[in-house]
C-alpha cells in the first residue's frame, strides 16, 4: 500500500450538486496525505465507488479524511475510510466519531494505531504489526511467502506475488497487512482470515464487531480473478446493510473478435455447440474488418471489408438471429490506422482507441472523431440488421473522453475498464435513451453534438489502472453501466497479446471460488480459433474440437449457474443508474 509498492493509478475528478439524504448515502474518505505527489489515495477511493455502483440507490459522498467535519459520519448511512498513506494524519474529531457511531463503518488498510485503545475496545484485538514479506521460507517456485491466502466461507481466495517479468528480481505482491494479537476476541467476527502460504500461521483478515468493520489491508492492488478484492466486494452488501439483487448466479459467455473474415467452420461450431448445451449465443462482432499492413491476407478484396458485402457471412449473421442471437458491439475495426498497434494492425488484433507505444490516448481523439467512428460502424450493422444495445471497448481500454462518450451513447457496456486521473467540464448528466445509439431517435444526432458540445476532459499524468467487477455496475465513475467480465478467457500460451496464460481448469476454479459471493457472475468469453489444434494455437486434440468450451459450459451449469438473456436483462435494467457522486474537497 505504500508509494512504491503500488503500481495501478487511477484518478477521478467529477462535479455536482446533489443534495445527500442522510438515510440513503455512504461517506468515502481517503487519504490525501502531506506528500503533493501522492495520488494513489484517490485511486483506492474510485475504485471503491465504482464497486459502489452496484448498490444504486446510495448517494456516494467522497472527501479527504484530512478534511472531516465532526459529526458527518453520522450524516450517512455507512462510512468507508481508506487508509492507504501509512501513518496519515486522521483528524481526532474522525476517530472519536468513528468509535462512538452507531452508523455502520469500515476501516481499510493502515493507521489503526491512530485510535490506540478505543480499536482494542471496539474490536477486541490490538495492533501489534505490519508483516513484511518471508525471504527466508520460499514456496516451491523459490518464491518469497507472506500472507497470501485468505480464507473467507470455506473458500481460498489469495493475492498476486511473483517475480516481475520486466524489472530483474522485483517481487510483485500487497504482501503488508496490519496484524494483531487478541485481547478480547470475543467481541470480534473473524469474516476472513489471512493464511501465511508456507509456515500456514493464520490471522484476521476482516473483522466484524456489531456496526464496525476492519479490513487488515487496502484490498485494490493487483487485483486479479481469485483475489481478495472479490472478498471485499462481498463483505461490502455487510457494510451497507444491503441485500443481493438477484437470487439466481448469472452466467454469461460472449464469443470475441467475429468478423467477416473468420471462418465459418469455426462459428457454425459455436452455434452448434451453444444450441446443444442450451446457452444463449453472444456474439461480438466487428463490422468492419481492416487489415492494411497484409498480415493476414494479400487478396486486396479482403483488406478492407464491411460485413454486410460478404453474402457468406451475412447469412451466418441471418442463421444466428434465427437462433436468438444478442449482438454485442466490438469497435469499429478494433484497430488503429494503418499501423502495429501494437501486434498485427487488423481487426481484432489491435487496440482502436489506445495507442499503446505512447500509453495513452490516440492522436486524434476528441468528441467529433470518436462519434463519426461510431456512426460510421452503426450504419455499417444497421445495414447487417443489427441495432446492438451493448459496447465492448476493443482490449478494454480507451481515453477518459472515450469511456464519458461510451457511458451516455449506449446502454450498458461489457467488460473490464480502465481509469484515469481526471476532471470532466461541461457535461451536465443525463438519462435521456434519445441519445443512445440504439434508440434510433429521429434527432439523436442533434441531440448527441449538443450534450457533448462542451465536453472538457483533462488528465493530471499517464497513469491509469484498470478494475474488473465481480458483479452489475450501474454506473462507475465515468456513468458508464457495466456487466462484468469477471473470469477471463482460454489462454493456451505467453506470448505478446498474453501475460498469463489460462486454462479451462483456472477458469472453472475461480467460478467455484465465486459461489459464496453474493450477486457475483460467472462471466467470460471465448474465441473460436480456439477450437483449432494446439499446433496451430488453439485447445483441440483435432480441428473443430470444441471439448473446452462444452467443459466449461457443463461444469458452470452442475455448479448451479444460469445463462442468462442478455439483451433481457438489460432491458429490464436501464433505469437503474446510481445518483452523480458528491465530491468534497477533492483536488
Amino acid at each position: 500500500m505504500r508509494p512504491l509498492l503500488a503500481i495501478f493509478s487511477l484518478l477521478l475528478i467529477m462535479s455536482a450538486a446533489t443534495a445527500a439524504n442522510a438515510a440513503s448515502c455512504v461517506n468515502i474518505y481517503y487519504d490525501r496525505s502531506p506528500d503533493a505527489t501522492y495520488w494513489m489515495g484517490k485511486t483506492y477511493a474510485t475504485f471503491l465507488q465504482n464497486l459502489m455502483g452496484h448498490f444504486p440507490e446510495y448517494q456516494q459522498v467522497v472527501s479527504t479524511v484530512e478534511s472531516y467535519k465532526k459529526g458527518d459520519i453520522d450524516k450517512c448511512a455507512a462510512t468507508i475510510y481508506i487508509g492507504s498513506y501509512f501513518d496519515n494524519a486522521v483528524p481526532a474529531d474522525f476517530l472519536k466519531d468513528f468509535t462512538e457511531t452507531k452508523t455502520n463503518v469500515a476501516w481499510l488498510g493502515y493507521n489503526t494505531w491512530k485510535l490506540g485503545k478505543d480499536f482494542d475496545n471496539v474490536f477486541g484485538y490490538s495492533y501489534e504489526k505490519i508483516s513484511s514479506l518471508d525471504r527466508q521460507n520460499l514456496d516451491f517456485k523459490a518464491r518469497p511467502s507472506f500472507f497470501k491466502n485468505i480464507l473467507y466461507k470455506g473458500e481460498k481466495f489469495f493475492k498476486y506475488g511473483d517475480f516481475s517479468q520486466t524489472q530483474n528480481g522485483q517481487f510483485l505482491a500487497e504482501f503488508e497487512q496490519s496484524l494483531f494479537k487478541p485481547v478480547a476476541p470475543e467481541k470480534s467476527q473473524v469474516l476472513a482470515k489471512a493464511q501465511q502460504n508456507v509456515t500456514g500461521e493464520e490471522a484476521p483478515y476482516i473483522l466484524r464487531a456489531g456496526n464496525h468493520f476492519y479490513v487488515a489491508d487496502v484490498p485494490f492492488s493487483f487485483m486479479h480473478e481469485a483475489d481478495r478484492y472479490l472478498v471485499f466486494a462481498d463483505v461490502l452488501f455487510d457494510i451497507l446493510n444491503a441485500k443481493p439483487r438477484h437470487n439466481d448466479k448469472y452466467a454469461f459467455l460472449r464469443i470475441e473478435d467475429v468478423h467477416a473474415l473468420v471462418p465459418l467452420s469455426w462459428l457454425y461450431i459455436t452455434n452448434k455447440v451453444l444450441k446443444e448445451e442450451q446457452v444463449p449465443l453472444n456474439i461480438s462482432i466487428i463490422p468492419i474488418f481492416y487489415d492494411p499492413l497484409k498480415q493476414y491476407t494479400n487478396n486486396p478484396n479482403e483488406q478492407l471489408l464491411s460485413m454486410d458485402r460478404v453474402p457468406a457471412f451475412m447469412n451466418y449473421i441471418q442463421d444466428s438471429k434465427a437462433q436468438g442471437a444478442n449482438f454485442i458491439w466490438h469497435g469499429v475495426t478494433h484497430q488503429y490506422k494503418n499501423q502495429f498497434n501494437p501486434h498485427s494492425g487488423t481487426s481484432g488484433d489491435d487496440f482502436e482507441f489506445f495507442d499503446v507505444a505512447n500509453n495513452g490516448p490516440i492522436a486524434e481523439d476528441s468528441v467529433g472523431y470518436v462519434m463519426d467512428k461510431l456512426e460510421d460502424g452503426f450504419s455499417v450493422l444497421q445495414k447487417a440488421g443489427i441495432t446492438p444495445k451493448i459496447w465492448l471497448t476493443p482490449h478494454y481500454q480507451a481515453s477518459t473522453l472515450d469511456n464519458i462518450i461510451f457511458a451516455n451513447v449506449f446502454s450498458w457496456n461489457v467488460g473490464r475498464v480502465i481509469y484515469y486521473n481526471f476532471k470532466a467540464q461541461g457535461l451536465t448528466p443525463s438519462a435521456d435513451p434519445a441519445l443512445w445509439l440504439e434508440t434510433k431517435a429521429a434527432n439523436g444526432k442533434q441531440l448527441r453534438d449538443q450534450f457533448f458540445k462542451d465536453l472538457k476532459v483533462t488528465t493530471g499524468s499517464k497513469n491509469w489502472s484498470g478494475q474488473f467487477f465481480p458483479y452489475e455496475i450501474f454506473g462507475d465513475v465515468h456513468g458508464q453501466r457495466v456487466i462484468p467480465e469477471n473470469l477471463g478467457n482460454s489462454q493456451p500460451f505467453q506470448n505478446d497479446h498474453v501475460t498469463n496464460p489460462r486454462s479451462k481448469e483456472d477458469i472453472v476454479a475461480d467460478a467455484k471460488r465465486n459461489l459464496v459471493l453474493r450477486d457475483a457472475w460467472a462471466s467470460f468469453f471465448y474465441h473460436p480459433f480456439l477450437f483449432t489444434t494446439y499446433e496451430d494455437g488453439g485447445r483441440g486434440s483435432y480441428p473443430g474440437d470444441a471439448s473446452e468450451l462444452r467443459f466449461i459450459l457443463q461444469e458452470l451449469k452442475k455448479m448451479g449457474y444460469k445463462f442468462i438473456d442478455i439483451n433481457d436483462f438489460t432491458n429490464k435494467n436501464t433505469k437503474f443508474k446510481r445518483p452523480e457522486p458528491i465530491y468534497k474537497d477533492v483536488q
